[in-house]
């Protein structure tokens, strides 16, 4: 039996609440993540993402990949930002886990398919939050995409959201990081390309609130995140929320 979350349960003001409020901590802790990486000056090459036959950059897969393994996975990065900062409804002692592409499957026209999550959030706060609820453990997804030339690979990860119809319990929440390589691009420049992608797809992606700025709500030192609202275009069609962090990669991503 596939496990839905069921939207009208998720309509108690209290609920909201405190899953938005689990989901900001999250996201705020990638967002520390990435700023402990700009202050180390870290570097990565796109030789380095070469795959085995030496054939196609798999840069995306690799910059998250080195994100995870070597920011968002360091315990004493999580202790000291879940363990120590959070106060309120969430500041329980916190155990969460990051993994990179894991499998989910969902249904496509009566075919259960394969999917891999970019960066897949098992936390015990939301589990808790959900599990009275939905008797089952709930994760959180980020998708992740380079940002070098156009938006359309950037926006074909919402139509995702919108159209795949998961086994597993998905949030009403969903986070996208893009990972900006193109020197002339700002987040700016980059959202309001988003947003004209988003018009271009209305067809596909019932969009309700588009990219709307939020600098420094998630993060006190970030200024580059946003907030749209969408539709799943299955089940009940229920609305679902999406953060996007828009990362300037262009002094990380070396030839």
């Amino acid at each position: 039996m596939v496990s839905k979350l069921d939207a009208s349960k998720f309509k108690s003001a209290s609920l909201e609440k405190e899953t938005r409020f689990r989901v900001q901590n999250i996201m705020g802790y990638v967002i520390t993540c990435y700023n402990q990486m700009i202050n180390e000056g870290m570097v990565y090459s796109k030789t380095e993402s070469l795959n085995e036959a030496k054939t196609r950059i798999n840069l995306e897969e690799y910059l998250t990949e080195m994100f995870v393994n070597t920011y968002l996975t360091k315990w004493n990065n999580i202790q000291d930002y879940f363990n120590s900062n959070i106060t309120g409804v969430n500041s329980a002692k916190t155990f969460i886990y990051f993994n990179y592409e894991p499998k989910q499957t969902y249904n496509e026209n009566g075919t259960r398919k394969d999917d891999y999550i970019d960066i897949k959030i098992n936390d015990s706060v939301l589990s808790t939050i959900w599990g009275s609820v939905e008797q089952q453990q709930i994760h959180m997804a980020i998708e992740c995409k380079v940002i070098d030339n156009g938006y359309s690979q950037y926006v074909s990860d919402i139509e995702k959201m919108c159209n795949r119809n998961y086994n597993t319990p998905r949030l009403p929440f969903e986070g996208q990081i893009g990972y900006i390589i193109n020197p002339k691009y700002t987040h700016t420049s980059v959202s309001n390309g988003i947003k004209n992608a988003l018009t271009n797809q209305a067809g596909t992606i019932t969009t309700i609130s588009t990219l709307i700025p939020i600098p420094y709500e998630i993060h006190p030192d970030f200024d580059a995140s946003y907030l749209s609202k969408h539709k799943r275009n299955h089940g009940t069609n229920d609305e679902f929320s999406i953060y996007h962090l828009l990362f300037n990669y262009t002094k990380i991503v070396v030839e």
